[in-house]
């Protein structure tokens, strides 16, 4: 059974996924095919007036007239077919290519919030970028001229054969080194040029998370070592880079001993073969003329296998991230209109053989209810959390809504239901109207201004020169904390969803932009359910009940006063937090 990975498994997984464009394929082949004749038709053409027109004791001219006719007609029509060739397989590429990447970034959007914790960042942007241009490479620089060059190096074989089989046999000896040496380019240079994209993921990915993490490098003053960690990088994908060119000068090295020692060997014999009759002037010219033109065809394969192997080493890292099994499946069901969202026995590890983090949670929140969770540092609050807003599914149990299951349900259904607020308000670079587009993409400006007075961040909104269009920076930069949850919260009113789940949007924050925030806090979130992850007292006594998270699941869960009642861990960590305040 053929491997996925190796060149054969490669292939026909390509070839599967161009399955709708195979008419236009074919008629990309037949297209390549016939312009290959054509340019070889020449010395064939040369032969026959050599022959026919001027050996003898007097020159043709019409034979000469109309290999010159027959000849410039051929060459014509090759440069015709070429330009619909070279379009129609250009069409072909760039789809492939764009259907690859809408596939790549489908997939790494269907992965929960533990693929992305385990997986570095730059290591899917080079996947997306890097590896992509290099397939975007091989299509407008590799595929047509190596095809081109296989299929001229066939048909100069056949004609090889047809003019004279003894000249052809006196290149089999060389054509024979030629193909060792091939066998051996293609093993070597495939295992370096993966080790290659190795080396740009690896240089990708530190240069991101220093990029991510400049205000700390800053901060500690580790530019120097910051520096000097990426040129160990830019060093290894250097030695990477040079392993690959120091293979491939060999092989063009014996390719050209190669060719150079075949028309030596031809001229030679066909001298020899010409004195008795056995071959004629005409061929003995043509098939020196033919092995010319496979001189070409010859050396550009080395360069081009070099350019197939790196899209072939990118092609299976883009694969192999494809095969990365969909840990947070689509379902097929929709949601009832209302219900409440609550855990039922639910259990969870993140990797097998760990620990659980929780175990045994039961957890309801009903409809226009407050639920705050509470709890020391690593009690799996937030595990707890992104449970209930599905970013990752639960090892054991089951999280439903109105007695549904959300593995069952639709992406779709499921974020216009329920909400995720985080504490960093989680913003793009581009315009404040763009971020806000983000949960409705067909919202208006009205809407959006609607929103964003909604939670009292109207009279910030007219404050702002650009108003919508006020840019926001990477990651919300150019906005202060206060005012990145304020369209986070607006987000919300936006989506109109049901449940709320949000990590304290106030922590961290000063006073006074503290209270404008929990008062953005309360319209976005009114007639709603909601989960909060309560850092401050103030959260915790307004909520409707208090589950607290400790030691892997709820120990205590009921209000504020039937708490403090029971003087249990509640009563503890608010007699705790009254002693450090």
């Amino acid at each position: 059974m053929t491997s996925r990975r190796s060149p054969g498994g490669l292939l026909v997984r390509t070839l599967l996924l161009l399955r709708p464009r195979w008419p236009m394929v074919a008629l990309a082949v037949v297209l390549l095919a016939t312009t290959t004749a054509t340019a070889l038709a020449g010395p064939w053409i040369l032969r026959h007036a050599i022959d026919e027109g001027l050996v003898g004791d007097r020159p043709d001219t019409g034979v000469i007239t109309r290999a010159g006719i027959l000849y410039l007609s051929l060459a014509v029509t090759g440069l015709v077919l070429s330009r619909l060739q070279a379009e129609l397989v250009g069409r072909i590429g760039e789809w492939f290519v764009r259907e690859l990447r809408s596939r790549t970034v489908d997939h790494v959007m269907a992965m929960s919030v533990r693929y992305f914790d385990r997986t570095p960042a730059g290591v899917l942007v080079s996947r997306l970028t890097a590896d992509v241009d290099a397939l975007q490479d091989a299509v407008q620089l590799g595929v047509v001229p190596f095809t081109q060059a296989v299929l001229t190096l066939v048909f100069l074989v056949a004609i090889l054969f047809a003019l004279s089989w003894q000249l052809a046999l006196v290149c089999a000896l060389p054509a024979a080194a030629l193909f060792a040496a091939t066998v051996w380019f293609r093993r070597a240079s495939r295992s370096a040029f993966a080790r290659v994209r190795d080396r740009v993921a690896d240089t990708v990915t530190e240069l991101t998370e220093r990029l991510a993490g400049l205000r700390v490098v800053r901060a500690y003053r580790q530019e120097a070592s910051t520096i000097a960690s990426l040129q160990g990088r830019s060093r290894r994908q250097l030695g990477a880079n040079i392993t690959a060119v120091r293979i491939q000068s060999c092989y063009l090295t014996a390719m050209e001993f190669a060719t150079v020692g075949s028309i030596a060997a031809v001229l030679a014999a066909g001298g020899a073969l010409a004195t008795r009759d056995a071959v004629t002037v005409g061929t003995l010219s043509a098939f020196v003329l033919y092995l010319l033109l496979a001189f070409e065809p010859v050396q550009s394969l080395s360069f081009l296998v070099t350019t197939l192997e790196l899209a072939a080493a990118a092609l299976r890292k883009i694969y192999g991230l494809l095969d990365e099994p969909v840990d947070l499946p689509e379902g097929t069901r929709e949601l009832p209109a209302v219900g409440s969202l609550d855990a039922a026995n639910v259990g969870f590890r993140y990797a097998d053989g760990q620990p659980d983090v929780l175990h045994a949670v039961h957890l309801t929140i009903s409809p226009g209810e407050r639920v705050a969770l509470v709890g020391p540092t690593g009690a799996g609050k937030s595990t707890l959390a992104k449970l209930m807003a599905r970013l990752f599914d639960p090892t054991a149990g089951q999280v439903r809504y109105a007695e549904v299951d959300l593995r069952d349900v639709t992406r779709r259904a499921l974020r216009s239901r329920v909400v995720m607020v985080a504490q960093d308000g989680q913003l793009t670079t581009g315009t404040l109207a763009h971020n806000l587009r983000a949960v409705r993409p067909a919202a208006t400006d009205g809407e959006l201004a609607g929103a964003l007075a909604s939670v009292g961040a109207g009279d910030w909104l007219e404050r702002l020169p650009g108003g919508l269009a006020t840019e926001v920076g990477e990651g919300g930069s150019l906005l202060s904390a206060g005012e990145r949850q304020l369209v986070a919260l607006a987000r919300v009113c936006l989506l109109d969803a049901d449940v709320v789940v949000l990590d304290e949007a106030t922590s961290g924050l000063d006073p006074g932009t503290e209270r404008l925030v929990e008062a953005a806090v309360v319209a976005a979130t009114a007639d709603r359910a909601v989960l909060v992850i309560a850092h401050r007292m103030s959260t915790v006594r307004s909520a409707d009940r208090i589950a607290v998270v400790d030691t892997g699941g709820v120990a205590e869960i009921g209000t504020h006063d039937e708490l403090l009642a029971r003087g249990g861990r509640y009563a503890a960590l608010v007699t705790a937090f009254e002693t450090h305040t």
